[in-house]
């Protein structure tokens, strides 16, 4: 059966790039965060500072995590389009309800874990079904399907702060910029509606023993360690192997360093001297096309070198780059930089775990496979949250950016003694 006989499967990676990027605007919080938190500010008689509603945003992520759990089951069972609906209805309906917010509390319910249910339902319906199709080219799909959820924030960014400060007025913002919170949540709720849901219907399976035209699938050989895609692994099987685990903790450990820097970036950028709200936010901007293209260039990379060699350099760099985060305060040419390079390494996780995941455990399962996977970034995000505070008063800054490089550089060594299982 050849590509040309059926359904063209381009039109599915379409309908992906469409759906991730409106979901990718969880990463717009490092800026829409630095408008709500002066707007629950005002309407509370606490103080509500970045350090609070930081955990929004970790919410946010490890609802969206401990969704896919179920999600990647529920597509497999009733098929990714309607899955992928649900998840654009959710996202909408948490950000509608979150425009009428005035309490910390509220906001967290809505925008942090509504808003991260709602992404964690639509999140793994474009890759498992864009994985179905490419068997052919997986770390390249894998990339351009998520790129999206990357380089959404780009987009959003630029929208938010042109919406919330068209004036570029200073730190702290006054009514004028905060008051226009709850307009800028509804005017989103419109659109991510339209994006996920409408890309959604294009989230079509390809026919039972489908493979693209002059493709042949890998041969295993028996009796030895599964040669990749050849088996496949159901969940209950997979989580049993110590493999899956090792996995787990990689993305853990590779995944906190750009969490952090994406829901703190524009708090420490704050404090610099060349500081300004639209210069922050185009940093932001800039990065999150970083974020997307490194997902296709690390999933591409794995294609012609497997993921494991190329974990290896994305995870080192990261390292390099937190540990040496700090000495840009004083320049704004390297703060741009830095950040880019930190949002372009983190891009990595997104095609490379699922190429791993598809690998080791076979693309059958991918859904719910990943789905267990996928709950080390809901774990990262909260860990960045918790840590960002102690760490910071204990160590300063520079002891906050060391710990992360040193989580990264943690993950190379677990990888190293990562070996595909036997097969059966």
């Amino acid at each position: 059966m050849t590509e040309e006989k059926v359904f063209n499967r381009w039109i599915v990676v379409i309908g992906a790039v469409l759906i991730q990027l409106a979901l990718g605007t969880i990463y717009c919080w490092g800026n829409i965060g630095s408008y709500i938190t002066p707007y629950l500010d005002a309407n509370s008689t606490a103080e509500i500072v970045g350090s609070q509603t930081l955990f929004i945003f970790a919410l946010g992520l490890l609802s969206f995590a401990l969704t896919m759990v179920f999600s990647g089951q529920l597509q497999q069972k009733i098929g990714p389009m309607k899955v992928g609906i649900l998840g654009g209805v959710v996202v909408s309906v948490a950000l509608l309800l979150a425009s009428f917010m005035t309490t910390f509390v509220g906001m967290l319910f809505t925008y942090g874990m509504m808003f991260g249910i709602g992404i964690g339902f639509a999140y793994v319906c474009p890759i498992a079904t864009a994985a179905k199709w490419f068997p052919d080219k997986k770390g390249l799909i894998n990339g351009i399907a998520v790129a999206g959820f990357g380089a959404g924030a780009f987009i959003f960014n630029i929208i938010a702060t042109a919406f919330a400060n068209p004036n570029n007025d200073p730190t702290p913002f006054g009514a004028g910029v905060y008051d226009r919170v709850p307009a800028l949540l509804r005017l989103l709720a419109i659109i991510y509606a339209v994006m996920i849901i409408g890309g959604s219907f294009t989230l079509k399976l390809p026919p039972v023993g489908y493979k693209p035209a002059g493709w042949n699938p890998p041969v295993q050989t028996e009796g030895t360690a599964v040669v990749a895609g050849t088996q496949d692994f159901p969940r209950e099987k997979a989580v049993k192997l110590p493999q899956f685990w090792m996995l787990w903790l990689m993305f853990v450990l590779t995944a906190a360093s750009g969490l952090f820097t994406i829901g703190y970036y524009k708090t420490f950028g704050s404090t610099a001297s060349w500081e300004n709200d639209l210069l922050l936010s185009q940093v932001g901007a800039w990065a999150a096309l970083f974020n997307g293209l490194g997902r296709v260039v690390w999933g591409k990379l794995s294609d012609n070198f497997g993921y494991k060699k190329v974990l290896y350099t994305m995870a080192g760099l990261q390292a390099v780059l937190m540990v040496t985060f700090a000495l840009t305060i004083n320049s704004g040419v390297m703060f741009f930089i830095w950040v880019c390079l930190i949002y372009f390494c983190f891009g990595g996780n997104f095609s490379l775990y699922p190429t791993a995941t598809t690998d080791l455990f076979g693309a059958k399962n991918l859904g719910p496979n990943y789905g267990v996977i996928f709950t080390a970034y809901g774990i990262a995000g909260v860990s960045g949250a918790l840590l960002a505070k102690p760490l910071g008063n204990l160590f300063g800054v520079w002891g906050l950016f060391i710990t992360m490089g040193i989580f990264s550089a943690a993950s190379i060594a677990v990888a190293y003694f990562l070996k595909p299982p036997k097969s059966e």
